[in-house]
Order: structure tokens, then C-alpha cells, then sequence
């Protein structure tokens, strides 16, 4: 019995453990940080139903399935396979991919600043600046008398820089420019005066600055099944670079998001972004390639990714011949068919 529950257990670790090291997410997640003070002062209010409606007992009969390790398994086999239909490299993209869609997307911040439930939003333009981008911050309410903005080091509490709040017609705005060498930790702290009281939010970011910038691409070309773009890059350190960007057509609508990576020395080096023709049926040319993130990958545990810019919005893509490419089917990896081997393994019990 013993062992049993000890096979099960070793069982349930490997499919936690290949789920991960399938399908981690490689972008930082933000941080989303509240005024606890602020939410501890305020009441919350108990509802008290009518005595007939608290009489009328309605039962709900919930009767949860039970999901053997076994589903688990089989599940995350179903999902490794999908996405081997198509390369790793290129892999089919939707409007619903948000995440890839808007990788450095800020969400937005709203706390109640009265018992009526009126609230605060504030907001960052974007999560992650590379220097000199401005950081834009607006903030939206009722009553607002004015506010103001600090950037903060969190690892000393040291307030770097200040600045005030403007108001338009419907929100109030600040910026202040970017600079150099910030401390990796940061937040930035906004004090606004409401109903003749004071709120602070705090809202998380990063500010770095660029360890590479992507210049621009040269023309396509094909190399069998692939429609090749050959990436331009300005390198300040040497090491694992990764390169991601979004393939669109003509009427804007998401294709592919592409991915690549090369370790690369310091000054002018290439990375070549591939299309397969899988993604490309039934699209129409001329494409564009956007949504661009440069990263160093870490060198070992306990040293940060860092991040490069983009010296461009767009690469439109013009006069290639998608029937130029070989239709065979993409063919996955010795390593990609272990990976679903394991997982089939797992899911078949073995």
C-alpha cells in the first residue's frame, strides 16, 4: 500500500515537472501591488437578506469528477502534440493570444476610495521602458484634487525622482523622462488628494537599459519549407540572444508568432526569424512582422534576462513568392517526439 501511494505520488511530480518544462511562460510577469493600509480602513458592509428569502433553502448539488493522474497525463499529451503540428519557431497565431499579442501590457489599477464604492484607476503606459522611453502615467476618478507621481528604489525606499500630475478633460497625466542605470527594484507611487483625503497607489515597473537593438531586416528569402528573415542587431554584450516578433497580413490580422535564438558576440550580428508555410495557407501577402522583443538570456540562476530594443515599428514584407516554399509538413525533432513520447508514457501509465 506503501508503494502505491508513493508510485502515485513520484507520478504526479513528473507531470507537474514536464508541464513546467514544457510550457513555462519565458515573458516576467507583472506585479500588481495595493494600498493595504487604505483597503484595511475601509468597511465592508454585510448584506441582510428578507427572513422569507433566508426561509427558501436552495440546495446545490455539486458532484466534482475526479480527474485521475492518468487525465492529467493524457491531457498534457494532447496539448504537446497540437502544438507540434507546427515548429516551435513558428507557431499559429489569433486575436484571443493576448499575451503574445501585447507582451509588455500593463494592468490597470482601481482601488475604492469612499464607502459608496467610488474608485481610482490608475495605470501605466507599459510594463517594461528601455531607455530614454518616457514613462506615461494617468490616473482616472471622481473628486480628484490633484496628485502627484515619485519613483521609487524599493530595496532602500530612496525617492529618484517626482513629478506632478496635469489635468485634462476626463483624466489626469504625468511622465518624466527615462535615465540611465535605475536600480533593477522599482515602483512608482502615486499620492492623489480625494474628497479632501489622501490615496496612494503603487504600481509596479521595470526600467533597463538596452543590451541590444534590432536595426532591421534583410530581404526574405526561402530555404525549403521556410520563408527566412534575417535580423540585423547591434549587440552590447555577448551571450544567448532571443529574438521574438508577430507575423500580420495586410488586413492587420495576427499569423504567426516567431521565435529564434543564437548565442551572438558584442557589435553588429544577425538572427534569422523563420515563417514556415504551414501558418502561411490561405494567408494573402503583402505581410508585416511587429510586436518585437529582444532579450540576453540569463547566464545562470540568480542573473536577470535582460532586455534590448527596437530601432523600428514594422518590417513590411513585399514581392515574396509564397509558392516558392516546399509543402512538406513541419517534421518534429528527435528531442520534441522524446518529450511526446515521455508524456503518451505517462498518460498510458507506463
Amino acid at each position: 500500500m506503501k508503494n502505491t501511494q508513493f508510485l502515485k505520488r513520484m507520478v504526479v511530480m513528473s507531470i507537474v515537472v514536464v508541464t513546467v518544462w514544457l510550457f513555462w511562460p519565458s515573458m516576467p510577469q507583472q506585479q500588481i501591488m495595493v494600498n493595504d493600509a487604505l483597503m484595511k480602513r475601509l468597511p465592508i458592509e454585510a448584506i441582510n437578506l428578507p427572513a422569507a428569502a433566508v426561509q427558501k433553502k436552495t440546495t446545490l448539488a455539486l458532484t466534482p469528477e475526479k480527474i485521475t493522474l492518468s487525465d492529467s497525463a493524457t491531457l498534457v499529451a494532447k496539448v504537446y502534440a497540437a502544438t507540434l503540428k507546427f515548429p516551435i519557431y513558428s507557431q499559429p497565431l489569433t486575436d484571443k493570444d493576448f499575451d503574445r499579442l501585447q507582451p509588455n501590457h500593463f494592468n490597470p489599477q482601481s482601488i475604492p476610495v469612499d464607502d459608496a464604492g467610488s474608485q481610482v484607476t490608475a495605470a501605466l503606459s507599459q510594463y517594461r521602458y528601455t531607455y530614454p522611453e518616457p514613462v506615461f502615467a494617468t490616473l482616472t476618478g471622481v473628486n480628484i484634487d490633484n496628485a502627484e507621481l515619485q519613483l521609487v528604489d524599493i530595496a532602500t525606499g530612496k525617492v529618484l525622482l517626482t513629478s506632478k500630475f496635469e489635468q485634462d478633460e476626463d483624466n489626469w497625466y504625468a511622465q518624466f523622462e527615462g535615465r540611465r542605470n535605475l536600480p533593477r527594484q522599482l515602483q512608482v507611487t502615486i499620492t492623489a488628494l480625494i474628497n479632501g483625503k489622501y490615496i496612494t497607489i503603487a504600481l509596479a515597473l521595470k526600467y533597463v537599459d538596452s543590451i541590444a537593438t534590432l536595426e532591421g531586416f534583410n530581404a526574405p528569402f526561402h530555404q525549403d519549407a521556410d520563408m527566412v528573415l534575417s535580423a540585423n542587431l547591434t549587440t552590447r554584450e555577448q551571450g544567448l540572444y532571443r529574438i521574438r516578433a508577430n507575423l500580420f497580413d495586410a488586413n492587420n490580422q495576427p499569423i504567426a508568432h516567431l521565435v529564434a535564438k543564437e548565442k551572438l558576440s558584442k557589435g553588429s550580428s544577425h538572427i534569422n526569424l523563420k515563417v514556415h508555410q504551414s501558418v502561411l495557407k490561405g494567408k494573402q501577402a503583402p505581410f508585416y512582422l511587429a510586436t518585437f522583443s529582444i532579450e540576453l538570456m540569463s547566464p545562470a540562476a540568480g542573473k536577470p534576462t535582460k532586455y534590448g530594443n527596437s530601432a523600428i515599428k514594422k518590417y513590411e514584407i513585399k514581392d515574396f513568392a509564397i509558392s516558392s516554399l516546399s509543402d512538406i509538413p513541419y517534421q518534429p525533432s528527435a528531442q520534441e517526439q522524446q518529450r511526446l513520447q515521455l508524456l503518451q508514457n505517462m498518460a498510458a501509465g507506463r
